[in-house]
């Protein structure tokens, strides 16, 4: 196995000890555009724009030891999503150590680097199946393309749910606005799972929100009206979405989040939460999900 410093890119990836000592790398596009990714749960922790502006939330109470997620950014939730299943909430993935199986500086400056983890006798324990789980990060000057792929690598077929719960950086939530939801029937875990039809044009937060919208439309938007930017999500090959924010109640009980922070960040997730992927042996499948940012 190589070590993970032997993929740096002069001015393009880097690879050196982030917060806690979990190691990170850091990717610089040629037009000023930066991300970071910790090989602790393939962990994308910032998502900077070409003028310097942090794009993603990321907690000042998060967890930096090996045993406990990230709280932001973008965690990658698999095989189970939530409590949903017999494993621990949202999987194993986020909490394991990936390796990085390629770095790549293309010639149009865009960066990727791909994420790589396998199963392991501990992960055999909690779920008894052999994988092959990637995931490649490319950054370009206004964008960070997502693309995951899980191989069954196993004799027995398996099934698993995804999200990438992405936290988007807002000045003020009540001033953000998720667009292109209209018409979609959505499940809303805060009130016994009750299933509806979502009547808005534009979802607005006043309260705590967590609803898995099932079908999504491929393409949604985000509005930071306080700075003007618009967040593009286009995904592909996954079927879901969940918009959550915790507000002041949920808040104040988690250990890892700011007791105000609910008021700078969104999260709009893509993946397949409402229903499960089935794999069969030696089967493959992908999705992928690209952010973008612009201005209103």
């Amino acid at each position: 196995m190589k070590e993970p410093t032997s993929f740096a890119i002069p001015g393009a990836v880097a690879i050196a000890p982030g917060n806690g000592g979990l190691p990170k790398v850091t990717l610089t596009h040629r037009a000023g555009a930066g991300a970071e990714v910790y090989l602790h749960g393939a962990h994308v922790t910032s998502w900077k724009s070409a003028k310097g502006e942090e794009l993603l939330f990321l907690s000042r109470e998060s967890h930096w030891t090996a045993d406990k997620p990230i709280r932001g950014g973008i965690p990658v939730c698999w095989p189970q999503f939530g409590g949903q299943g017999p494993l621990p909430q949202h999987g194993f993935a986020r909490t394991n150590p990936w390796t990085l199986a390629r770095a790549k500086k293309l010639d149009n400056g865009d960066v990727a680097v791909a994420l790589r983890l396998n199963e392991t006798d501990a992960t055999l324990k909690l779920w008894p199946h052999r994988f092959a789980f990637e995931l490649c990060v490319t950054l370009a000057e206004s964008s960070l393309t997502l693309a995951t792929s899980v191989r069954n690598a196993g004799e027995q077929p398996f099934d698993f749910q995804i999200a990438l719960h992405t936290y988007f950086a807002v000045a003020d939530i009540h001033r953000a606005a998720v667009c292109g939801l209209r018409g979609t029937a959505f499940v809303d875990s805060l009130r016994n799972n009750a299933r509806e039809v979502e009547q808005r044009s534009e979802i607005r937060f006043d309260q705590e929100t967590d609803r898995v919208y099932i079908n999504a439309p491929d393409d949604l938007s985000i509005r930071d009206e306080a700075t003007g930017r618009v967040f593009g999500i286009r995904k592909t090959g996954m079927a879901d979405a969940v918009v959550w924010n915790p507000w002041v109640a949920k808040s104040q009980r988690m250990s890892d989040f700011g007791d105000d922070e609910y008021l700078r960040m969104l999260c709009v997730e893509t993946g397949n939460m409402a229903t499960h992927v089935a794999l069969a042996p030696n089967q493959q499948w992908q999705g992928a999900t690209v952010l973008s940012v612009g201005r209103a």
